[in-house]
């Protein structure tokens, strides 16, 4: 079609829209009036809501068809289009939900076409669309997420303006709890943060993670279907059950988890881009939101999401490119993630949440904690607060050994401690006193720490030594961690009461005394 009949048929086609001042919805006068059909009270009906009239959305749909046949069509007549477009919109809360929801995906296939125009911009676009009550967004999500999978399907800078914008990232928040829409969310986030060419920035970083996160606690569903497995296998006589089919509300969750993990490796790029002033402030906040979305999974009451972010967890935990050597705010994988997370498991109310499975989680718990200290134990050793860190992870064993679980802990809390005495013995760090070393401190209070809940640990390990600290050499100075045990609880709350109050990751709180 020539260029000016494309332009005198949109002109033709756009006059039939209403002008700024009247109804979005065009009511057609018919020639006759229509008979009046009255109730039995004599009252005539009316219609509830916007009514809706197909010839506005021919209108609209037949106008971007025409605006995007080809650039020149685009740049000819795009504006005026855009603009009716636009119109609509603005009263979409009166407007027919099948007239917005169409008018949206109009808008964004032309700005799919128009990007490079200065008459359409895609952050305008979707904060208007995020400016939507509720009920407006909910009946046009399949038609924006249609609009919006066309716009980031393809690399180049319209994927990158509209993944960096903060409204983008609160469409996808708001449309992923509904259940027609929800797998089509996850597929776009998906796309988004994996793939040879992630759109993951230091602009969305956070935004996705914390959406990923809520996928995977919607996962928490499938706790009902293992915990009815369990009941019907101990009342099996013969063991042999077949296992819940798999809910793709728990597939997605799951695979959420994992995408948080993928995320990680963006994670050092992300800090050296950083225009934070200092290394230690790009730490926390590329690696804090990793450790919160993993952290609060662990203790997920689905057991098959739990063990995924458990795992995932230990990998990020011993990850070459958590530490550095320019600062020591890595340290707070302890006092911000690890101690909290034992916290939380100890608290009953988590415990009943999948009573089978939690408490081989709690054990899981005890033992990463070991592992994660003798990983980085070398590092620590230069650190001035290695002293009452060591005395907070033995605060912290007592608890779990005291939590009343049975013979798991009991178990497994002993030998983690027995085999970080014997790294930390032959490695010079845990030498008695009577061998004139420096660490007397840490020995004396190792042994003041265990003799509380495990008195005989100490002398089954260092035979030699059987004798008290008390006995062989003058009392340690006071650490100022005789209350460590019952502050430790008061000073997680703490911390999690502070992020709650703030949206940026708060600095790491294991200090350095």
């Amino acid at each position: 079609m020539p260029l000016e009949s494309v332009k005198s048929l949109v002109t033709s086609l756009l006059d039939l829209l209403p002008e700024d001042s009247s109804p979005i919805v065009i009511v057609v006068k018919p020639e006759m009036p229509p008979p009046t059909v009255a109730k039995t009270n004599g009252q005539r009906p009316r219609p509830k809501g916007p009514v809706y009239d197909p010839t506005v959305v021919y209108v609209l749909e037949f106008s971007t068809m025409l605006s995007v046949i080809r650039q020149e069509t685009v740049e000819a007549v795009g504006q005026v289009v855009a603009e009716a477009l636009q119109t609509v919109l603005r009263d979409a809360a009166n407007v027919h939900p099948v007239i917005v929801s169409r008018t949206i995906f109009y808008l964004l296939n032309l700005l799919h076409a128009s990007h490079e125009h200065a008459f359409i911009r895609a952050p305008v676009i979707l904060h208007n669309i995020s400016s939507f009550d509720k009920a407006v967004l909910e009946r046009s999500a399949l038609p924006i997420l249609q609009g919006i999978s066309l716009c980031i399907k393809e690399q180049g800078p319209l994927r990158k303006e509209m993944t960096s914008s903060p409204d983008f990232w609160a469409i996808l928040t708001a449309l992923h709890s509904y259940k027609e829409t929800s797998a089509k969310v996850f597929d776009t986030v998906e796309s988004v943060s994996v793939g040879t060419i992630s759109a993951i920035t230091a602009d969305n970083y956070e935004s996705a993670i914390s959406l990923l996160n809520d996928f995977a606690t919607a996962g928490s569903i499938g706790s009902v279907s293992e915990q009815k497995y369990d009941k019907v296998a101990r009342k099996s006589k013969t063991g042999k059950q077949s296992k819940p089919k798999s809910n793709e509300v728990v597939t997605r969750g799951n695979k959420a988890v994992s995408i948080i993990y993928r995320l990680t490796s963006r994670v050092p790029a992300l800090i050296q881009q950083s225009h934070l002033e200092r290394n230690e402030e790009a730490w926390v906040a590329y690696w804090s939101p990793v450790f919160r979305a993993l952290t609060s999974q662990c203790v997920n009451p689905c057991r098959e999401i739990r063990h995924q972010a458990f795992s995932s967890l230990q990998r990020s935990l011993l990850s070459p490119e958590l530490t550095s050597a320019d600062h020591k705010e890595w340290t707070a994988i302890f006092g911000e993630v690890l101690f909290p997370l034992i916290i939380r498991l100890l608290k009953p109310e988590v415990y009943q949440s999948d009573p089978v499975g939690m408490s081989e989680t709690r054990v899981q718990a005890a033992t990463l904690l070991c592992k994660v200290f003798l990983h980085y134990l070398v590092l620590l050793s230069e650190w001035d607060g290695m002293l009452d860190l060591w005395l907070k992870i033995l605060d912290i064993m007592d608890r779990l050994m005291n939590s009343g679980q049975g013979d798991n802990l009991e178990e497994a809390v002993p030998e983690s401690l027995k085999n970080i005495l014997l790294v930390m013995s032959s490695s010079g760090y845990l030498v008695p006193p009577s061998q004139g070393s420096d660490g007397g401190t840490l020995w004396v209070e190792t042994w003041k720490r265990l003799d509380r809940f495990l008195p005989n640990l100490m002398p089954e390990v260092f035979p030699g030594e059987a004798a008290k600290p008390a006995s062989a050499t003058p009392a340690a100075p006071p650490s100022g961690n005789e209350s460590t045990g019952q502050s430790l609880e008061g000073d997680v709350q703490n911390k999690e009461a502070s992020k709650e109050q703030t949206e940026q990751p708060a600095p790491p709180l294991v200090s350095a005394q």
